[in-house]
């Protein structure tokens, strides 16, 4: 990673290439569902819609929370309707509609992948190739796990630095990075703290390729990798434990199981760190957030969560004294303590 400072925030570079997949899932709302016709005549629960269009809860969470950010919908208590501008052009029936212009772009192919995801919650192949593998299937291959830790550890150089500048560690002394990839996170925080050591968890082939990711930043000696499963067991004797963009490849239950297998292997006292791209409490922001969960949720199990969703997780757990800080690029890091 060097000694360089960073000059620049790269924030807007990243968004626009997390953001790929937001346009086609606004495209198979217009084009395939007529989303907005559905909601012409009046509001409609989130029950209502998945039973209306026949598709399922995890992406079409992820669609609603795209179109509140994009302004096109609001909630106003239960139920979403629609906003000015989107009853004014994107409603079939009306004059003028914008609905044929989208439906010219219909058989583009992700959005038919993304009506295949709606409709039955199956993750597609990864940037819609890998011959057709999704990325928990992907991720087993040597080639796909090389190039795509790779490609995290590069996002990370920036967003590592900054998360290592906000968290305060200074009384800490082993760090677990579970899930850490090349360890760019791990590797940034044990340049910031000299009193801690740091570990990698995770399963081959990735682990193989965090080793070569840490030789090659001269953290060897600073930062290990150990080959383990954080679904079956996290090991014990670490005070920290970091998930970094972990959670958003995942459902629900399995961040459950995670948190719970954090919370029972952690030192007493110990402290959990979920650094990740966190949708606000009311999931209707911030843009740049609900924009790249649309990739999340067309190739992977999960989505970008709220804060809350988190927050209320790490407490059902029996984590305390949990908090939200904002770090960059629309990211945030939550931190709980195991009392």
């Amino acid at each position: 990673m060097g000694n360089c400072p960073l000059m620049g925030d790269p924030s807007k570079i990243l968004r626009y290439r997390d953001s790929i997949y937001a346009t086609d899932l606004l495209i198979c709302a217009i084009a395939h569902l007529d989303f907005f016709t559905f909601l012409e005549d009046r509001s409609r629960t989130f029950e209502e819609i998945c039973a209306h269009f026949s598709i399922v809860p995890r992406p079409t969470d992820v669609m609603l929370s795209l179109l509140m950010a994009m302004e096109l919908i609001e909630k106003v208590g239960k139920e979403y309707e629609l906003t000015d501008i989107s009853r004014e052009y994107l409603v079939s029936d009306v004059e003028p509609s914008l609905v044929p212009y989208y439906a010219s772009l219909k058989n583009r192919p992700q959005c038919r992948e993304f009506y295949e995801v709606l409709k039955t919650g199956n993750p597609a192949g990864w940037s819609s190739g890998t011959g057709g593998l999704n990325w928990i299937e992907a991720m087993r291959e040597s080639w796909f796990a090389d190039e795509f830790t790779s490609a995290m550890d590069s996002r990370g150089v920036y967003l590592a630095r900054k998360m290592a500048e906000k968290i305060v560690l200074n009384r800490q002394r082993a760090l677990l990075d579970i899930a850490g990839g090349s360890g760019v996170y791990a590797c940034a925080i044990a340049q910031r703290y000299e009193n801690l050591s740091a570990t990698v968890l995770e399963l081959s082939p990735v682990a193989a390729a965090a080793k070569r990711s840490i030789e090659l930043k001269g953290l060897s000696g600073r930062v290990s990798v150990s080959c383990g499963d954080m679904f079956e067991e996290i090991p014990k004797g670490y005070d920290v434990h970091l998930f970094a963009n972990v959670f958003h490849d995942w459902n629900p239950d399995s961040i459950r199981l995670l948190v719970k297998n954090s919370f029972t292997s952690l030192s007493p006292e110990g402290l959990v760190v979920v650094f990740d791209a966190h949708l606000n409490d009311d999931k209707n922001g911030p843009l740049s957030i609900a924009e790249y969960s649309c990739l999340l949720m067309h190739s992977t199990d999960g989505r970008c969560y709220s804060r809350m969703e988190i927050s209320e997780i790490l407490l059902e757990a029996g984590f305390v004294r949990i908090n939200v800080s904002e770090i960059a690029a629309d990211r945030t890091m939550i931190t709980g303590r195991r009392n």
